[in-house]
């Protein structure tokens, strides 16, 4: 009894002695405006307090406050120089306080005199780096315009930081604030500023013409078409001048005639233009006038023929049907295959938005015998050497995380391509990946993920397995097609783009210019297009014909299994197929259902090597590169 009687007196001695327990707060005498201070403090309890910050003698107006965490406990000085007190409250009762002296800071900033508008300027500084500084324009003399470019100085980490130049020439400071405050400025006079623009006075319809230009070359600046005398007009073809390294750039013009001017525009300025007209364009078909049902034909066209333009056989009065072929705007010749059923057709030459330009008729007579069938075969890999490069550009944007059959897109792309590193591609063979959208939301990035070098297996597989989609991550696929030049300049031999994509371009780019200029420039280079669960038949069709333009071939993967089939195929290599005169009536990749063909002696051309065969009525003959 008396042990239990001890015991409670004990404990309440205890408790009234951590009761009795001062509470104490300190830290530092001065502090600079909005600075970060560690406040020390003591007291029985361990948190659940709150720091207050008072002007000096008001002891209700509190400018700065913290909830106790711990000690020390970080609080951030007021925004106003001046006598201050902290005080330390538990349970809305003040326990302790110390007084402290808030004091003015400065900043220095160094930055160019003056600036073209629009440019960029690298601003150097030193400065408190307070929460949420930042240095950015102001009137000279004055406060801060909203709206124009700033940055914030926390990020920095050399003591630099960029901004763009206001697109209003003028007067300006360039300044350092801290909250609310400029606490240092820098006088910045900026330029009006003009571009030179060099282009054909006339232009065909549809057709890409070159641009020189000379300009600012200012972030975001860029080429297009515009009204005559009036405002750049949306939707048209345009380009940053940013993307160009030799002061050219390529634009579609516009199928209606008409005068137009082309300027470039900085910072949401014209500052450059050029009249220029574009002008109807001519176009004449020739062809047999009488062809055989299921033959292969030529057919050859003489005009300015564009990306996306095809000849269509259809009957009298029609304007769309099959067979037809798009164009390839670098040879003047497409082969199509009469339809089975004898008649009367035409021949139209249609643009890429449906213009015809050129139609004329053809009959199409009996067979006299039952045909027969060409095939040539294909073995995965085969004709890939090591002076030949393979490059996929694959789209890791936000639709790939998508689902289907329970999947997301991209698992399923990744596995796929996993099994073209592993089980088509040779090894030794160049080999690049090129990926966009995977590393970061609500971007135009594209990154040369594994660099042209001998293709290594075990290497690529664990860099693909790496691979992430990013949600709301965009779609620059003109962008990474142009890359493609240069991730490619050192092979030799033959070069092989596959591009995988569930999507449109999203970035302002114009991926069959892209294309077009590659071919035009001389790069030895195909262009296949693997379109994965492409459900719009436009889209699709808008695909079909980028990857003619590249010499390459579309292939429409719906779901996984097809995706693997399509990147295999997309290695195959192409073929013709030439009759005894020497015409083309056929063409297609290795390993393509087979060709349907009047019996007769044939030379396929593929690889490089020319192949004779025979076709026979009713058989099927087969034939297989080496």
């Amino acid at each position: 009894m008396r042990r239990g009687f001890a015991a409670v007196f004990w404990l309440f001695s205890l408790t009234f002695s951590a009761l009795a327990q001062d509470y104490t707060i300190s830290g530092p005498a001065t502090a600079g405006i909005r600075a970060g201070v560690d406040v020390i403090w003591t007291g029985p309890e361990a948190k659940g307090g709150i720091i207050e910050i008072h002007p000096e003698g008001e002891n209700t107006r509190r400018v700065g406050y913290a909830y106790v965490k711990g000690s020390p406990q970080a609080i951030e000085a007021p925004e106003e120089p001046g006598a201050y007190r902290v005080h330390l409250f538990f349970d809305g009762e003040r326990k302790a306080s110390y007084p402290m002296t808030v004091e003015m800071v400065s900043a220095t900033l160094s930055a160019p005199a003056t600036s073209d508008a629009g440019a960029e300027i690298v601003v150097t500084f030193s400065g408190p780096i307070n929460r949420n500084d930042n240095i950015t324009f102001a009137a000279s003399g004055g406060d801060p315009i909203r709206g124009l470019s700033y940055a914030y100085a926390g990020s920095s980490k050399d003591g630099t930081v960029k901004l763009k130049a206001p697109k209003d020439a003028g007067t300006y400071d360039i300044v350092y604030v801290t909250g609310s405050t400029i606490i240092g400025r820098a006088p910045v006079t900026v330029g009006s500023v003009s571009a030179e623009l060099t282009v054909s006075a006339s232009i065909p319809a549809g057709s890409l013409t070159m641009v020189g230009f000379d300009g600012p070359d200012n972030s975001g600046d860029l080429v297009t078409f515009a009204a005559r005398d009036g405002d750049p007009i949306r939707p048209a073809s345009y380009a940053y001048v940013g993307n160009s390294d030799d002061g050219t750039v390529v634009l579609r013009a516009f199928e209606d005639t008409g005068p137009y001017d082309i300027v470039y525009v900085s910072g949401g300025r014209v500052i450059g233009r050029s009249p220029v007209d574009i002008v109807p364009v001519t176009m004449a078909l020739t062809a047999p006038e009488e062809v055989t049902a299921l033959q292969g034909f030529a057919v050859q066209w003489d005009g300015t023929g564009n990306q996306g333009d095809r000849i269509i056989m259809v009957a009298p009065g029609q304007t769309e049907g099959d067979p037809y072929a798009y164009i390839d705007p670098l040879e003047a010749t497409v082969t199509l295959v009469a339809p089975e059923a004898p008649g009367v057709y035409d021949l139209i030459y249609v643009t890429r938005k449906g213009r015809e330009l050129a139609r004329r008729p053809i009959t199409v007579l009996p067979a006299p015998v039952r045909p027969g069938a060409l095939q040539v075969l294909f073995t995965p890999g085969a004709g890939l050497g090591p002076d030949d490069g393979v490059e996929v550009i694959l789209d890791a944007s936000g639709s790939m995380l998508k689902r289907q059959d329970g999947e997301r897109r991209i698992d399923i792309a990744k596995r796929t391509l996993n099994s073209l590193v592993s089980e088509t591609i040779p090894p030794k063979t160049g080999f690049a990946l090129r990926v966009f959208g995977n590393r970061e939301a609500d971007a135009c990035r594209t990154d040369l993920e594994i660099p042209l070098a001998p293709h290594d297996p075990a290497r690529a597989a664990g860099v693909i397995g790496g691979l992430t989609a990013v949600n709301l991550a965009r779609t620059p696929i003109a962008r990474s097609v142009a890359l493609s030049a240069q991730d490619m300049a050192s092979v030799i031999g033959e070069r092989v783009l596959i591009l995988i994509t569930d999507g449109e371009e999203t970035c302002d780019g114009d991926p069959a210019a892209a294309i077009q200029s590659l071919r035009r420039a001389g790069t030895d280079i195909r262009v296949n297009i693997v379109g994965y669960a492409i459900e719009d038949a436009a889209l699709a069709r808008t695909f079909e014909s980028w990857a003619a333009a590249g010499g390459g071939e579309y292939f429409d993967a719906a779901d996984g299994s097809a995706l693997g089939s399509a990147l295999v195929a997309a290695t195959a290599p192409p073929f013709r197929v030439f009759d005894a005169a020497g015409t083309p009536v056929g063409a297609g990749i290795a390993g393509d259902d087979p060709l349907t063909l009047m019996p007769g002696d044939y030379v396929i051309r593929i690889g490089g090597q020319d192949i004779a065969a025979t076709v026979t009525s009713e058989e099927l003959t087969s034939v297989s590169p080496e």
